[in-house]
């Protein structure tokens, strides 16, 4: 897995569905317009997000997109891995790849443990804490919401 554009872009919209979490779905408009994302990336991650039960979509005039549950129970882990799919943070511990020297490699203890600790501080990180540890300045909480109602 590598952490990739999509992903940063995911976690930028998750964190502000999260902050606007039981209001309103908000638009694809003014997500990309807040995060600064092109509309018709952010189109395709939002189609990845919602196959991955992370968000739902409501249609209509009003419609948009919101968190399919409390950002307590959506982890930075659950975002990558919709995203990115499984973590491996080198290629010998990707499923889908093969390596020569696995059963004899000297380093492949060392990266399975920092693969799992990876995972783990991910898993433990919710949107909920990424919202908590942000500056919370009124500049912050308001962009997405300006010029696009």
């Amino acid at each position: 897995m590598k952490i990739t554009r999509k992903s940063d872009y995911g976690l930028r919209a998750l964190y502000l569905l999260a902050m606007h979490y039981g209001g309103d779905p908000l638009s694809i408009t003014q997500i990309a317009s807040a995060q600064g994302i092109p509309d018709p990336f952010l189109e395709k991650i939002m189609q990845e997000l919602r196959e991955a039960g992370l968000i739902v979509a409501a249609l209509g005039r009003s419609g948009g997109y919101a968190l399919s549950r409390p950002p307590e129970e959506i982890s930075a882990r659950d975002l990558l891995q919709a995203l990115e799919g499984p973590t491996a943070l080198v290629a010998c511990l990707d499923p889908n790849l093969s390596c020569g020297i696995e059963h004899n490699c000297p380093t492949s203890a060392f990266w399975e443990l920092l693969n799992e600790r990876f995972e783990e501080l991910l898993a433990q990180t919710s949107l909920a804490d990424l919202f908590q540890a942000a500056p919370q300045s009124a500049e912050r909480r308001e962009p997405a919401l300006q010029g696009a109602q």
